[in-house]
């Protein structure tokens, strides 16, 4: 086959890959724009509309919204264009900007999985991180949908992330900044500030830390330093509350920890031991004792196979790409599973687990990890579609983060073998990555 013929190839598979990955969120996106107008109403969005508006005119956001927004003010600023138009228009448009998010954070999550775990597959046929980026989107279409109805935040929450996975290694000090705008929508990215400490990339911890503090105050420029700090008083009350380390009044209606709808260990462990009228030091106790068998369990695997796993980087080290794109793998999942509160259209962020296991799996020869890898996604995928709506108890144990547990387990096995075994066949010359 003629290099121009097998690029030629190339490129209509990448069109194919593509246009496939564009029709499930156009589908997924139609959807959630006709609920509006059959069922009616615009769900979660109402309420960022609302506090948009509010912030547009100077009133609160908090009393704007009845208290059902409960995100920092940063979001509510930059939603302010939005809260110029009509509700529902702006809901549609907000629909459609989410489905864009979508597609680029699959593409950028595609593209950095590629280059980490098959770069010379990726060279010879670059419409592998289009597949890969079909592929992870399919596998957690039912969650990019929920959030598409309900007008959520997940879409960017996506986006930041793929972009400090893919620029943290190359751009530090611009994956700080994403850090620090994700951070000022929702805390759960400021799990890469000590991750950075620990590897040792101090440019991208000083460039989160700075870009939080900005991004935090940066409405204040609007609405008043005086406003804006009574709105952080008001943000952590609402957290304390959540924890019930204070009681607090619902100016912010932050539900509590073990909310049933929540799929977190953390929420679960909280759940079980209140239900048994046990003290929460109990189950911080035992959250602690998860997390730090988790961690175990992870370094374990990787030491075994002679893999340094959530050390600081060196110029030696063989296969740095991917050793990072492990850490980055767990960093997500520590984020979803131990965070106070996850619900189930928050798993949307497996997104771009996903995207890791594909590559590896794509990298593999051993049949047992390949099987392993089809496993753990098709356990994930029927979790997420089914346990919530039928399985109560399931829920309650938070199943969907033990699951996602064991795909997260299965990268990590699989592809710290792959990197040994490329260690190996780079000592024979016979580099794969």
């Amino acid at each position: 086959m003629t290099k121009k013929r097998f690029a030629n190839i190339a490129s209509r598979k990448r069109l194919a890959y593509g246009a496939l990955t564009i029709i499930v969120l156009f589908i997924l996106g139609a959807h959630a724009v006709l609920r509006q107008f059959s069922v009616g109403g615009t769900k979660d969005f109402h309420y960022f509309y609302h506090a948009a508006r509010a912030m547009w005119n100077g009133s609160d956001i908090y009393a704007a919204a009845s208290g059902h927004y409960i995100y920092p003010p940063f979001l509510a600023f930059v939603l302010q264009p939005l809260a110029l138009m009509p509700e529902h228009m702006a809901a549609i448009i907000w629909i459609v900007l989410s489905g864009v998010f979508v597609f680029a954070a699959a593409l950028i999550a595609a593209n950095e999985a590629a280059r980490c775990w098959l770069r010379t597959g990726a060279e010879n046929d670059p419409s592998i991180p289009w597949l890969i980026a079909a592929i992870a989107t399919l596998l957690i279409a039912d969650k990019i949908h929920a959030s598409f109805i309900l007008g959520q935040t997940d879409c960017l929450m996506l986006l930041g992330f793929a972009c400090i996975l893919t620029w943290m290694q190359r751009k530090p000090l611009l994956a700080g900044a994403i850090v620090g705008a994700t951070a000022s929508i929702k805390y759960l990215s400021l799990i890469f500030v000590p991750y950075f400490l620990i590897k040792k990339n101090f440019r991208a911890a000083f460039g989160s830390i700075v870009a939080f503090s900005f991004f935090m105050a940066l409405p204040a420029i609007q609405i008043g330093f005086a406003r804006a700090a009574r709105y952080t008083a008001i943000e952590f009350r609402g957290l304390g509350r959540m924890m019930g380390i204070i009681e607090a009044p619902k100016t912010a209606k932050i539900l509590k920890v073990g909310m049933d709808r929540s799929v977190s260990i953390t929420s679960s462990m909280f759940r079980v031991t209140r239900s048994n009228g046990l003290p929460d030091l109990l189950a911080a106790i035992l959250l602690l004792c998860v997390f730090v068998a988790v961690i175990a369990a992870i370094v374990f695997m990787c030491r075994r196979n002679g893999v340094p796993i959530f050390r600081p980087e060196k110029n030696d080290l063989l296969a740095t790409n991917a050793v990072t794109s492990l850490e980055g793998t767990v960093l997500i999942f520590l984020a979803l599973a131990f965070s106070p509160q996850t619900t189930a259209r928050h798993m949307a962020l497996l997104l771009l687990i996903n995207t890791v296991a594909i590559a590896v799996f794509l990298v593999q020869d051993a049949r047992t990890s390949r099987v392993l890898l089809i496993v753990a996604a098709a356990l994930q995928v029927a979790v997420l579609s089914l346990s919530f709506r039928a399985i109560v108890a399931w829920r309650a144990v938070g199943g969907a983060s033990w699951c996602a547990l064991g795909l997260v387990l299965a990268i990590v096995w699989s592809g710290s073998r792959a990197i040994s075994v490329n260690c190996r066949h780079r000592g024979e010359g016979n580099d794969r990555f």
